[in-house]
């Protein structure tokens, strides 16, 4: 493209200050393939230096309207629409969408007729919410340690440039997602096969939740910066230490984690190390633990059922820095437990019927303290 056409779709005026600069970012944009429409969209949104990471993350591909992508893909227009949403994304009757779509919707067709449509949308929206938090955490990554270093007088072009190369980074996400998925389904299962009935709804598992104690005063004394890294320290730890154990973070909600295993030692043990950890690290506060084993409903990833209402609150009832567990975890466990368990009485929880019994695990004279 040549001068006359940038200043002909308004994104050059040769008059203007650094107008050298500007020429040589739209020509370096030119270079790497956009066009004059998409230059003029990002620089109506004031993202025009930073198109060039979607420019180096993402193959340049097809884009058609809504109704050539029914046509292609011989589904309703309607169907699209509600796969999109699913998705996270919202489409109108202007909206240009890439070819890809079509491929996408002949996918969901085939998961609808062989799972049904509704179970396939709560699928995709885990999905959706799932790929949300990639883009999120890799634009909070790229601003909080590249944009922030950068001098206040960086020009266009220099931002432009940056933001290709953390574009090439993000390229490999596919690649990397991709290699996961494999290693998912070829390791064994966190859940195995056999804690599953044939509907593959319900599940017989250890729940554990991980809490920061007196949370809303730690917190109020704390940047919002420092607040932020304490609570990354805290989520990476219970992210590593249940990996190593072969369970899982369910999710992480603020101050508390949710882990989740087939089995209740499994469990214990994920919770015993999180507390230890959260322990030695003086820049967080002490943690509590309560877990739970019985049946429980899977949905879309998550976990929900009395069972886990019982061990959200009871991870209350315990003190700073144990871990408490249910009577069923106690059975699970067996006449010789790797800790020895003390009966913590009878507790009446919120929104609990029945009174509950707990048991504290006595770490210090457990294995794990003899290890």
């Amino acid at each position: 493209m040549d001068v006359a056409t940038f200043e002909a779709a308004g994104l050059y005026d040769p008059e203007a200050p650094a107008a050298s600069d500007r020429l040589a970012l739209l020509e370096y944009l030119d270079g790497l393939g956009a066009t004059v429409p998409e230059m003029v969209e990002a620089d109506a949104d004031g993202v025009l230096a930073r198109m060039t990471a979607y420019l180096t993350a993402f193959v340049p591909v097809e884009r058609l309207p809504l109704a050539e992508l029914c046509r292609r893909s011989t589904t309703s227009e309607d169907r699209i629409r509600r796969m999109l949403l699913a998705q996270g994304i919202t489409v109108d009757d202007t909206s240009v969408l890439p070819a890809f779509v079509a491929d996408d919707a002949a996918t969901f067709e085939l998961g609808a007729s062989l799972f049904g449509e509704e179970a396939t949308l709560a699928f995709t929206r885990v999905m959706g919410a799932s790929v949300s938090a990639i883009v999120d955490a890799a634009i909070g990554l790229f601003y909080g340690e590249v944009s922030a270093t950068m001098p206040a007088d960086t020009t266009e072009l220099e931002w432009a440039r940056i933001n290709a190369e953390a574009g090439a980074v993000f390229a490999l996400l596919p690649s990397v997602i991709t290699h996961l998925l494999e290693q998912r389904f070829r390791s064994e299962s966190v859940l195995a096969a056999s804690t599953r009935d044939a509907v593959g709804q319900t599940a017989t598992v250890g729940i554990g939740f991980v809490d920061l104690v007196g949370s809303t005063e730690w917190a109020a004394h704390l940047s919002l910066t420092d607040h932020a890294l304490a609570l990354a320290r805290f989520e990476s730890a219970a992210w590593d230490i249940a990996t190593e154990h072969h369970g899982r973070v369910v999710k992480l909600i603020g101050d508390e984690a949710m882990i989740v295993s087939a089995s209740a030692e499994t469990v214990c043990r994920i919770a015993v190390a999180l507390c230890a950890a959260v322990a030695s690290d003086p820049g967080l506060p002490g943690a509590r633990a309560c877990v739970g084993f019985g049946d429980v409903t899977s949905r879309s990833g998550d976990f929900v059922g009395p069972l886990v209402n019982l061990v959200a609150r009871s991870v209350k009832e315990a003190t700073e820095g144990s871990v408490v567990v249910t009577g069923d975890v106690r059975r699970q466990l067996g006449p010789h437990p790797p800790w020895p368990l003390v009966d913590t009485g009878s507790h009446t929880l919120r929104g609990i019927d029945a009174a509950v019994t707990l048991y504290a695990i006595d770490t210090g004279a457990g294995d794990d303290a003899r290890r």
